[in-house]
């Protein structure tokens, strides 16, 4: 499903800056290198031998920051990599509704326009702080997912309460 053709000089700079915090790890953490090389490679053709690849390098990142950062450091790359491979979003949601959970958001339908919010936000402020593709993913799929969000919700709520 490749919906964004454009102009390649603006699809590389929209690319560097959507992962520029990925970038500039990647000399500290070896599966951030990686998983950027994954990133650029990404597409529908994508195998999912090779999206497993991908997803396993990006598991090993383990960003460590607040909440807020945690979030907006993995929304990009959560949103791009499910617009291509939408099966991994049972791996891949803990990461976008994990730190919203922990700042106190646990129903569904605001988890959701959270999200679509700090996107709205975030691209005020960088109108490449997310790619074409990761947009299209959390305006069209995320409000979609509502039993999916609500999961990993309950997630959230089990691991507090253990």
């Amino acid at each position: 499903m490749e919906l964004f053709k454009g102009n390649r000089r603006e699809s590389n700079i929209e690319f560097e800056e959507a992962f520029s915090s990925l970038k500039r790890m990647e000399n500290i953490v070896p599966s951030a290198k990686r998983t950027l090389e994954l990133l650029a490679k990404l597409n529908s053709e994508t195998t999912n031998s090779e999206a497993d690849v991908l997803i396993d390098e990006f598991h090993k990142i383990q960003y460590g920051s607040n909440t807020n950062n945690v979030f907006y450091f993995y929304l990009p790359i959560v949103s791009h990599i499910l617009y291509y491979k939408p099966q991994y979003e049972k791996e891949l949601l803990k990461y976008l509704v994990g730190p919203n959970f922990a700042n106190g958001t646990s129903e569904t339908n605001e988890m959701i326009e959270i999200i679509i919010s700090a996107m709205n936000y975030k691209l005020s402020q960088n109108q490449y702080y997310l790619t074409k593709e990761s947009q299209h993913w959390i305006i069209n799929e995320l409000p979609k997912l509502q039993k999916e969000v609500e999961r990993e919700i309950q997630v959230c709520w089990k691991e507090l309460n253990e």
